[in-house]
């Protein structure tokens, strides 16, 4: 062969191999339809056919949120007044926004949000978050009781997880943040320790969309193994997607979408094999699954008990009845959580140096935490517990006597999703719909596979067994009007056949819309 021929047929040979190697990588993590949709997405929304019906369904969209977000607005005021309000004014107006909000809420009928609902509890709460309201924890040494506080809020924690004498932690603003911060700390391990610069983490397809938002801030790639019949971890999958630049693989205790737990010991042997670490996500479960046994509904070991467990996220504002923005992020180890910290020490204004994702944040959250825990102590939560999990298994059962539902995951822990069989002839997002409806009960809609999920807390667990009556009687309405509920599954239906680009845009106007502030009648008095 002549030179020219020699070089022009390794050229060839790297370019193939080249793309044989993208392609099997397609289709082992994305899938070729995913790719190629992706890929083509943007190119059709600027063929102009497909640009004018975009915009004209987003303003369609825009024009419906507008509506609905403003039809309970509370006097609007969107500029400053001329002169400041009166203090009696100001709280009859502040007393109108709060019956506003809290009537959406008190019957006990909607999934999550509200996990206690007591107002002699939020009132104690209340009054101890204002005291706090106005410190920073970013300034420990004006605030010395904000900082004690701060460190035996996360020490109980990690206590109530069986940490080790090693074993620490921070307080976050929520359980995305300490989901955040445990995968940058595995990153830049990963990136220190083994010179990973192309990190990947391994979640199951039902963890929680927290993971994906690690990935786009931090440049993680996010692989999605798939779950198997009782919607957990497929450790088969899982194993066959870990690859040398995997820093980390998650498991759910328990997962949002359907309540299962994912096999916790088995991917703690897997994570010791391959030297990566193991996440936890007890957000959701975070003050429940740790008091199951002594409340009668023994679990298998999950935490820091589990060889290979590297970092575990609880949220004390869910079950630990605390104010939102309360979280703790917790290391089987102090090396571990200092890659999670940041330092700038070179910085003109001086060493500047943040364990967590925020600076400056409210005293009030962690003062707050601190009171609830201890005013609850084990024995209050040992009982809020039995009640929770009690009323989820009574739900349950009684879900499985509805000759066309059929239960999706296990609902171990607070969680009951649920699916119509196949032939019933109606969709469960029509049941949800009728439910609303019917009785009032609001519902969190999930997909791939389709499913809604009631998740219970302490006021919903009330009514555990009027909420199986109801589903009896939606069920029986959806199956007599069938085309009368299928607003949600007109919505989720269509997501089904659209590309990814598309759903997003929808969502941006979405979230464009909740974020508009509404012009009132007059002007600023």
């Amino acid at each position: 062969m002549r030179p020219y021929q020699v070089l022009r047929s390794v050229f060839i040979f790297l370019l193939a191999t080249k793309l044989l190697g993208r392609l099997q990588y397609v289709l082992r993590y994305e899938g070729l339809r995913s790719y190629l949709l992706r890929l083509l997405t943007p190119y059709l929304k600027m063929l102009p056919m497909v640009r004018a019906k975009l915009d004209k369904e987003m303003q369609k969209t825009m024009t419906e949120l507008r509506a609905k977000f403003s039809q309970d607005l509370t006097s609007p005021c969107t500029a400053l007044p001329s002169k400041g309000m009166e203090k009696e004014e100001l709280l009859k107006l502040m007393d109108q926004r709060k019956e506003q909000d809290t009537k959406n809420w008190i019957n006990g009928k909607i999934t999550g949000a509200v996990y206690h609902g007591g107002q002699e509890h939020y009132d104690f709460v209340g009054q101890v978050f204002s005291r706090w309201a106005f410190c920073n924890p970013l300034h420990p040494d004006l605030h010395p009781a904000l900082r004690q506080m701060d460190s035996e809020v996360v020490q109980m924690v990690i206590n109530m997880y069986h940490g080790g004498p090693d074993a620490c932690g921070s307080f976050t603003t929520g359980g995305t943040e300490s989901i955040l911060m445990a995968m940058k700390a595995h990153r830049d391990w990963g990136e220190e320790t083994k010179g990973i610069t192309e990190p990947n983490i391994v979640i199951c397809t039902t963890a929680h969309a927290a993971f994906d938002k690690a990935g786009k801030y931090f440049k993680i790639q996010v692989r999605k193994a798939r779950p198997d019949g009782d919607m957990a971890m497929d450790l088969k999958h899982m194993k066959q997607l870990i690859d040398r630049n995997t820093v980390a693989i998650v498991g759910s205790c328990c997962q949002y979408c359907h309540g299962t737990i994912d096999p916790i010991q088995e991917m703690g042997k897997i994570a010791l094999k391959k030297n990566i670490g193991l996440h936890v996500d007890c957000c959701l479960g975070g003050f429940l699954v740790p008091f199951m046994e002594k409340a009668g509904y023994p679990l298998p070991p999950f935490d820091f008990r589990v060889p290979g467990v590297t970092s575990i996220s609880c949220d004390p504002h869910k079950y630990g009845f605390a104010p939102k923005g309360s979280s703790v992020v917790m290391f089987s180890n102090k090396e571990l959580r200092r890659y999670m910290y940041c330092y700038l020490t070179d910085w003109s204004g001086g060493i500047y140096a943040t364990p967590t994702m925020v600076g400056s944040r409210p005293g009030g959250p962690v003062a707050a935490t601190w009171a609830a825990m201890r005013r609850f102590g084990e024995d209050g939560y040992v009982q809020t517990t039995r009640e929770i999990v009690g009323a989820t298994r009574t739900i349950a059962e009684g879900l499985k006597q509805i000759d066309d539902l059929r239960l999706v995951g296990r609902p171990e822990v607070c969680v009951v999703a649920f699916d119509t069989k196949k032939g019933a002839g109606f969709s469960c997002y029509a049941v949800a719909d009728c439910l609303k409806q019917l009785s009032g009960w609001e519902l969190a809609t999930c997909q791939n596979p389709p499913s809604v999920h009631l998740a219970l807390t302490l006021l919903t667990a009330k009514h555990a067994e009027s909420f199986v009556k109801d589903v009896k009687a939606a069920v029986a309405r959806v199956k007599e009007s069938p085309k009368l509920y299928n607003s949600t599954a007109g919505v989720y239906g269509m997501a089904a056949t659209l590309p990814q680009g598309f759903i997003e845009d929808a969502v941006g106007a979405y979230i464009d819309a909740m974020s508009e502030a509404h012009e009132s009648a007059a002007p600023a008095a």
